[in-house]
């Protein structure tokens, strides 16, 4: 191809490019408006009032919330301690039968009664190896009274389900 063939050629693509561009229907996209976002806020509540002329604040509560807040805190902390030395009163019992070399893990539900006995002891969800399964079990008959029960969270019975795990090295 000689330099003029090609300048011919550059031309006639030059000018079909420039037809179908002149040819095309452009259109002008018009921006979006952006997105705008109303919240509203209830700003009175039991606990936030607006303070004559100084603003907001929050209303101290009365002495006797005060104390009936205390006496539910007690009653949580001592629920939760009481559930946590339980199953800590089960986990030491695990290996009383002599059953060091098991491996695995039961779950076990039950009562605790208001005595701190347990009620309805049985196993939910079995590991799969029957001596493991009534280890799990002997441990927590062997804890039932054993914890002493707190007065404070009162006499319910309390559903506990707790998983009794066996591992080498858990002695």
């Amino acid at each position: 191809m000689t330099d003029s063939e090609r300048l011919r050629v550059g031309i006639a693509l030059s000018l079909f490019a420039h037809f179908l561009l002149l040819n095309e229907h452009w259109q002008v996209i018009t921006p979006i408006p952006p997105l705008t976002i109303s919240v509203s806020l209830e700003l009175e509540s039991s606990a936030v009032t607006a303070a004559q002329g100084t603003g907001f604040g929050i209303n101290n509560p009365s002495p006797e919330a005060q104390e009936q807040n205390r006496i539910a805190n007690m009653k949580r902390k001592a629920f939760l301690q009481f559930l946590t030395e339980v199953e800590t009163a089960i986990h030491t019992r695990r290996f009383e039968r002599g059953t060091t070399d098991l491996i695995g893990l039961a779950q076990c539900t039950f009562i605790i009664q208001p005595d701190g006995h347990f009620a309805a002891i049985d196993l939910q969800k079995s590991s799969g190896n029957p001596q493991l399964d009534a280890a799990a079990l002997y441990a927590v008959r062997a804890a039932s009274g054993v914890v002493k029960r707190p007065k404070i969270i009162g006499p319910d019975p309390i559903p506990m389900t707790v998983q009794v795990k066996y591992q080498y090295g858990l002695h």
